[in-house]
């Protein structure tokens, strides 16, 4: 055990990597030992050995904390709390700080803590006070009054704006608001398949005569109308069963064929050069009688507009196909073109010769190198119908459809 002297006590500093002071050390040994003649006797009551001692500096802490030396309350921190009276321009209920140069509020909210007892409130009360009031005259004297606030109106940042040491700040223009339009498609197919579909035959005449005639002025107008409904709504056009329709009468039929008598005897004069004027046509036709014979009956109407259909389906197939060419390279097979089945089934089973003759049309027009051995094959059989103009008119389209491909 080690004891220090009381005057060793107050030594002045003395900086060492290691100090070990050692007072009246002792050691026993036996009464009966006899040391070796060779380490001359030494004994020793400590044996300390230090190596390679040194001593470093370093550097007193930047921060230091203070210390307290009993429980710091509310009331003695709060004034510690407030902020510097620099930045103070108004005391708004002991809570907010309205700054000099901004338009925000600083608010503080310290949750007070639970009050001391009695004897603290009373003795570190009375201090608290003093300094509160020296800290109300500080501020009643540093605290300049919060200037009244500048005001502009909507008219006058619109006319010059605010000027500031000659930078004019002009009011952000309001955006110009454009109704909203509602954008429609060019071809509404909602509607032209409604026509399609429509009861009057007129109406639907005039929207298949409105597709051929888009498409054959430019064949790009023509792909809106490429589209499933409007290929079924033709195919039922064509297909539709006219058994229990309304034919011309006796009457009408009758009529008619006077008119065409009448007109094959004006057209043989004029091929003749005579005066068709001073010559008596073979039957005399009230106006009357050539509008009555004018008229369509709703089988009429419903046959025609098979005819118009299998061109309009013509059309679009042909688009269709040049159209899938030019993006893809290859070309559709005529057994997948849309609509070609019904132009098939027209050829083989209807008998009316007029739709037939239109089928035949359509087969000419969506022809192409690549579907030259089927349309052969379809106007071989048709060249053996049993109407002979039908008959007559494939075998016609055959051989136009040989000579235009040796050209």
């Amino acid at each position: 055990m080690v004891y220090l002297k009381p005057s060793e006590l107050n030594n002045p500093a003395n900086y060492n990597a290691v100090r070990i002071q050692v007072n009246d050390p002792k050691t026993r040994i036996p009464e009966d030992y006899k040391t070796n003649p060779d380490n001359d006797g030494v004994y020793n009551g400590v044996d300390i050995q230090v190596n390679r001692p040194s001593v470093e500096t370093y550097t007193k802490p930047i921060y230091q904390y203070p210390e307290a030396n009993g429980i710091i309350t509310y009331d003695m921190a709060a004034a510690a709390l407030k902020p510097r009276l620099s930045y103070q321009t108004n005391l708004i209920n002991n809570r907010t700080y309205i700054h000099n140069n901004n338009s925000y509020d600083l608010e503080f909210e310290i949750e007070q803590p639970e009050k001391q007892a009695v004897a603290d409130e009373v003795n570190i009360g009375a201090d608290n006070d003093a300094n509160n009031e020296i800290l109300d005259e500080q501020e009643a004297e540093i605290i300049p009054a919060v200037p009244e606030p500048n005001y502009t109106t909507t008219e006058a940042e619109k006319g010059e704006g605010l000027n500031f040491h000659g930078v004019n700040f002009q009011a952000k223009k309001e955006p110009e608001i454009i109704p909203s339009e509602d954008i429609l498609p060019e071809v509404d197919i909602t509607k032209v398949v409604e026509n399609l579909n429509s009861p009057d035959y007129d109406i639907q005449a005039k929207q298949m005569e409105e597709i051929a005639r888009v498409s054959m002025e430019d064949s790009e107008k023509a792909i809106p109308y490429i589209v499933r409904d409007v290929f079924s709504s033709l195919i039922n056009i064509v297909k539709k069963d006219t058994v229990n329709l309304t034919p011309p009468s006796q009457e009408q039929n009758e009529t008619r064929r006077k008119i065409i008598v009448n007109e094959l005897i004006k057209e043989y004069a004029a091929n003749n050069k005579l005066d068709s004027a001073k010559m008596e046509l073979p039957y005399q036709l009230t106006e009357e009688d050539v509008k009555k014979a004018g008229e369509l009956t709703n089988l009429e109407q419903a046959e025609r507009n098979k005819e118009y259909a299998l061109y309009a389906m013509a059309i679009l197939a042909k688009v269709y196909t040049e159209n899938v060419e030019k993006q893809t390279g290859t070309v559709v097979p005529m057994t997948d073109l849309p609509g070609i089945s019904a132009v098939v089934d027209t050829l083989r089973y209807n008998d009316n010769p007029g739709i037939k003759i239109a089928a035949i049309d359509a087969l000419l027009y969506i022809n192409r190198p690549e579907y030259k051995e089927e349309i052969a094959s379809l106007l071989t059989l048709t060249s053996k119908d049993k109407n002979n103009f039908v008959a007559s008119t494939a075998a016609e389209a055959l051989s136009f459809l040989n000579n235009s491909d040796n050209k």
